[in-house]
């Protein structure tokens, strides 16, 4: 079995996760991580725990200044600029983008400068096509080099296509409950946007309301 040989942008918690799901899934080989913030051996001590989603299973170890995970090797690039992280080096067909910065169709497209045939975007996007799975994934059409996965708008668009498709809807309010985002703060300073998290729930502002339309 030929197997996709993705590489990933920013190891945080949606990187993380995209990892774990390539190994458990075992049809995508990830080849290549690209992080310009943190060394190998905080990668290794932090790919193996999520407080959501529990330890993982396998080995985990650095080697030869690369990350191991199951005996697979890993190469590491830390570079801030998407145009010159040298994915081809490392085999990577796909890049993973999920800094959360590089969304836009053209700051992502500079992958693609470097051997990299698609980019996947894990957070919405102005202009990139979007897909969710159950809603418009028929869509997707292979032709395209730069799509977005959307957000968390993922667990209520499928909802809303079938209440939409089957009685319509004009006008909708939204209101999630998430986790702690980068923008809110754990201690009191000023925020634009929200107040202080720890303190209880806190108003702030989603993305998804920027891809639900779209979607």
């Amino acid at each position: 079995m030929v197997k996709v040989k993705v590489g990933v942008y920013r190891l945080g918690h949606i990187g993380r996760l995209v990892m774990r799901a390539a190994f458990n899934f075992g049809k995508v080989d990830i080849v290549a991580i690209n992080d310009p913030f943190i060394d190998l051996n905080y990668m290794v001590y932090m790919l193996p725990y999520d407080s959501t989603h529990s330890k993982s299973h396998g080995t985990i170890k650095a080697e030869n200044r690369k990350p191991v995970i199951n005996g697979n090797p890993i190469t590491i690039f830390q570079e801030q600029d998407p145009s010159k992280i040298k994915w081809g080096d490392a085999g990577a067909e796909y890049t993973v983008e999920s800094t959360g910065v590089f969304t836009p169709m053209e700051k992502a497209g500079a992958h693609l400068q470097e051997g990299v045939k698609k980019v996947i975007i894990s957070a919405p996007s102005a202009d990139a096509p979007m897909f969710v799975t159950g809603v418009n994934h028929e869509k997707y059409d292979n032709s395209l080099k730069i799509v977005s996965n959307a957000s968390c708008t993922n667990c209520l668009a499928p909802l809303v296509k079938v209440i939409h498709d089957n009685f319509g809807i004009v006008e909708g309010l939204m209101t999630t409950v998430h986790a702690i985002t980068v923008t809110q703060k754990t201690v009191h300073g000023p925020s634009r946007n929200c107040g202080v998290t720890a303190a209880g729930l806190s108003r702030t502002s989603s993305l998804a309301l920027l891809a639900l339309p779209r979607l």
